[in-house]
């Protein structure tokens, strides 16, 4: 399908010279005349031959069509758009009427966010029963901090585009989603010399007859933490000739954000099994986090032809997106027998607006077509990605400390409270495909 646009493609330039374009074509009223003279002589000294990538030259106003320089693509010519009179030229438009970009990716993406330490493992033994002194556990011996370990999910991206015939300028809306997780069990055997210090429970555990026997250990954790990431980019930008092989896209907008997560920790044996007359249970910690902003977001493109439509990329921006968090909390023991009843530990949220930063960094490889004389363009990219999420961690951590209750749950003694602060980070392959037609 041949779309010039001949209608459409004018009505949008001009609504976006009335945005508040300076661009040189915005400056001059076009004399038709003038222009067909113009034209005219264009094609006399080209032996009445029509430039590639261009319907009726007549109807390019208000400048008319430039040579089109050939990249070592034949049997194309990349076309430069609209005579150069002021700054480097367009790379786009490819015809007088615009293009439509339409763009596909799927990717492959890891996540993590710092702060997510969930237990100790500890190189003390375990009590062999809960009615033992446990204060050998304080004593930290080749001790290891515990982390989910990130999985490897897919995404995607799906872009729809507008190349104008404003100076070369273009209008891009890209949507990116992606669902990721992290997570690990860690368990230990008594006769391993070994324990595991939780760190993200309230829970305290009753006092007995044997000093310390209140410290919590488990002998059995499962942290499991997962991530919704969609961001909606609107970009301005063009893409012009720095030389003869470099391109460069500055491009400015705006970012909506939604940053949804959810850590679950499961706490079994040790502390939650039976003491005294107390049935054992187990601990579900349950934390969950929403980000949701819009911001303004700016960067610069570039490719680095190497030759017959290949091309190095390399791509960067950065956002401040307003927004607001919504934080719960919630802490239950379950008896692990009948009638399986639930004590809450704590049921806490919170609410409250900032801006954080974001980063977006893209290097690869693409090669590039164009068909069709020069009325189609394709393009495809190989790249690995790195997008940064700045302070996104806000999980309050709540310990008890203290106290000597007979019963449970343990609900005296001090609570100390822990806010944590980290950054998120997604990385990955991801492969697209651009139409312009």
């Amino acid at each position: 399908m041949d779309w010039k646009f001949k209608k459409l493609g004018p009505a949008i330039a001009l609504t976006m010279v009335g945005l508040g374009s300076t661009g040189f074509a915005a400056d001059k009223t076009p004399d038709r005349s003038r222009e067909r003279e113009r034209a005219e002589h264009e094609r006399n000294a080209r032996g009445n031959e029509r430039l590639p990538g261009y319907g009726n030259m007549d109807a390019c106003a208000p400048e008319p069509a430039a040579p089109c320089y050939s990249l070592d693509t034949p049997p194309c010519d990349y076309c430069l758009g609209p005579e150069n009179v002021a700054g480097n030229p367009a790379v786009r438009p490819y015809t007088c009427g615009g293009d439509v970009v339409i763009e596909v990716a799927g990717f492959y993406w890891n996540a993590h966010q710092d702060g997510l330490e969930f237990a100790i493992s500890n190189r003390v033994a375990a009590p062999a029963n809960t009615g033992a002194d446990a204060s050998p556990l304080n004593n930290l011996i080749e001790a290891e901090y515990l982390n989910p370990k990130a999985k490897w999910e897919l995404g995607f991206k799906l872009g729809l585009g507008y190349d104008s015939t404003h100076d070369g300028w273009d209008l891009m809306l890209l949507w990116t989603h992606y669902r990721g997780r992290a997570g690990k069990e860690a368990d230990i055997d008594l006769a391993d010399n070994s324990s595991l210090l939780p760190l993200w429970s309230a829970f305290s555990t009753t006092a007995g007859a044997a000093p310390g026997n209140n410290i919590l250990y488990a002998t059995d954790i499962d942290a499991h933490w997962k991530l919704r990431l969609d961001l909606v980019d609107l970009e301005l930008g063009r893409e012009f000739w720095s030389s003869k092989y470099l391109t460069l896209r500055p491009h400015i907008g705006l970012r909506y954000a939604l940053i949804k997560q959810s850590y679950d920790i499961t706490h079994q044996g040790g502390a939650w099994s039976a003491v005294g007359a107390t049935p054992a249970s187990n601990n579900l910690v349950d934390l969950d986090s929403k980000f949701k902003g819009v911001g303004v977001r700016g960067g610069l493109n570039s490719t680095w032809m190497i030759g017959r439509g290949f091309a190095f990329f390399g791509n960067a921006a950065i956002s401040i997106v307003y927004g607001r968090f919504s934080l719960d909390t919630d802490e239950t023991n379950s008896l692990a027998q009948n009638p399986f009843t639930s004590t809450t530990i704590q049921d806490t949220e919170e609410h409250f607006r900032s801006a954080k930063g974001m980063t977006d960094l893209a290097f690869g490889l693409s090669w590039s077509t164009m068909f069709s004389e020069c009325q189609y363009g394709f393009t495809l990219a190989l790249a690995w990605e790195h997008h940064m999420f700045f302070n996104q961690n806000h999980f309050w951590r709540v310990n008890r400390l203290g106290g000597a209750p007979v019963a449970q749950p343990n609900n005296s003694g001090a609570n100390v409270f822990n806010k944590q602060s980290g950054d998120l980070s997604t990385q990955g392959w991801t492969l697209s495909a651009t139409f312009q037609f």
